[in-house]
C-alpha cells in the first residue's frame, strides 16, 4: 500500500537537503512524495526539481508542484489534493525523519486496521544543540484531547492519517498563519478516537527549532494571529456538541492563560491584557481560582501548570 508524504517548501535552500535526504532514506516502499513550492525566491525550487530527477522510481514517486497562495496550510492542502494513497503524512522542510518512520507507521496501521491516526514521539533540537523529547500518551483516553490542547500531541510531524479523515474535517485552515497544526489536530481528535501509537522506544522524528522555523520561539509578536487559532478551536469544539464541551473550552481558556504568562515573561504588556480578557469570560469561582494560580506560576516559569489544571478541572 502506497504512503504519501506532503512537504511545503518556502525558501529552505540551506536546510532542505537534510530533510530530503531523510525522505530518500526511508525504508518503506511504495512511497509518494509531494513537494509543494510556496513561492520560494531562493534555489529551493531547483533543489526540488533535482531531487525528483535523481530519486524518482516506480516505487518512489516524486511530485513537484507550486502553490501561489501563501502559507503552509495552503501548500499542504495543494499537496493533499494530489495525494492518491489511503494514508498521508505531513512534514516540514527543515526537519528530519528516521529511516524507519514510514515503515513503522504502515506496520502499525496494518496491525490496527480500524485506526484512523497513527502517531509517534518527536525529538526537539535548538540551534545550540540542546535536545528534549516530546512524548505523547501510549493509548488514547478521554484525557487525550485536553492533552493535545496543552501539548499539541498531533503537531505536523507527529502522525500519519487516513486521507478520507483529513477530508472529512475540512483539511488545513488556510486562514491561520500559526498554530494551524494544533487546530487541525484538535479537529481530527473531535472527529475520531481511533488513534494508535507506534510501538517505538526512541523518537522517529527530529524537529529543529530556530529563529526562521515554522514552530518559532516567541509569542508576543504574534498574539493576534494566535487569537485567530483560539477562535477557530473554540468554534470546532462548540460545533462537535460533545458532553465534555465545557471542560474542553476551559482547557482552551487556560492555554490562553499560559500564552498570557509567556507574553508577560517576554516583557510584553499584552500578557496582562490577555489574562484580563480570559478572566472576563470565565465563570465559576473554582475555575477562576485555578486560572489565577496558574497564571501566577506560569509567569514565573513554573512548568507543569497545564497538567495540574487539566487534573483539577473536572472538580472545579
Amino acid at each position: 500500500m502506497e504512503a504519501t508524504i506532503v512537504i511545503p517548501v518556502y525558501n529552505r535552500e540551506r536546510l532542505l537537503p537534510r530533510t530530503l535526504a531523510s525522505v530518500a532514506a526511508q525504508t518503506y516502499r511504495p512511497l509518494h512524495v509531494i513537494l509543494v513550492d510556496n513561492g520560494s525566491t531562493d534555489r529551493s525550487s531547483a533543489l526540488l526539481d533535482d531531487f525528483a530527477r535523481r530519486q524518482s522510481a516506480p516505487d518512489f514517486r516524486v511530485t513537484v508542484c507550486g502553490e501561489s497562495r501563501r502559507g503552509a496550510p495552503a501548500a499542504r492542502n495543494a499537496g493533499l489534493a494530489r495525494a492518491t494513497g489511503e494514508w498521508v503524512m505531513f512534514f516540514d522542510s527543515d526537519d528530519e525523519m528516521a529511516p524507519r518512520l514510514v515503515e513503522c507507521y504502515m506496520a502499525t496501521a496494518a496491525a490496527n486496521p480500524d485506526a484512523d491516526v497513527i502517531y509517534t514521539d518527536i525529538q526537539m533540537t535548538d540551534d545550540a544543540g540542546n535536545t528534549c523529547i516530546k512524548r505523547s500518551p501510549r493509548k488514547f483516553t478521554p484525557r487525550f484531547l485536553c492533552g493535545h490542547i496543552f501539548h499539541t500531541y498531533l503537531s505536523t510531524q507527529r502522525y500519519m492519517v487516513r486521507r478520507r479523515v483529513v477530508d472529512a474535517v475540512g483539511g488545513w485552515n488556510e486562514a491561520l498563519p500559526c498554530w494551524n497544526d494544533w487546530e487541525l489536530g484538535l479537529r481530527l481528535l473531535l472527529y475520531t478516537s481511533r488513534l494508535v501509537k507506534v510501538p517505538a522506544d526512541e523518537p522517529l522524528v527530529m524537529v529543529h527549532t530556530h529563529a526562521d522555523s515554522i514552530t518559532g520561539s516567541g509569542f508576543s509578536d504574534k498574539t493576534d494571529a494566535l487569537a485567530s487559532a483560539f477562535a477557530a478551536a473554540g468554534k470546532a469544539v462548540r460545533a462537535a456538541h460533545r458532553s465534555d464541551e465545557l471542560r474542553l473550552l476551559h482547557c482552551l481558556a487556560y492555554k490562553k492563560v499560559v500564552l498570557a504568562a509567556a507574553c508577560t515573561r517576554e516583557g510584553s504588556p499584552r500578557g496582562e491584557e490577555l489574562f484580563r480578557e480570559v478572566m472576563a469570560c470565565t465563570g465559576g469561582r473554582g475555575v477562576r481560582f485555578l486560572f489565577r494560580l496558574g497564571y501566577a506560576l506560569a509567569r514565573r516559569g513554573v512548568r507543569g501548570t497545564s497538567r495540574l489544571v487539566a487534573f483539577l478541572l473536572p472538580i472545579a
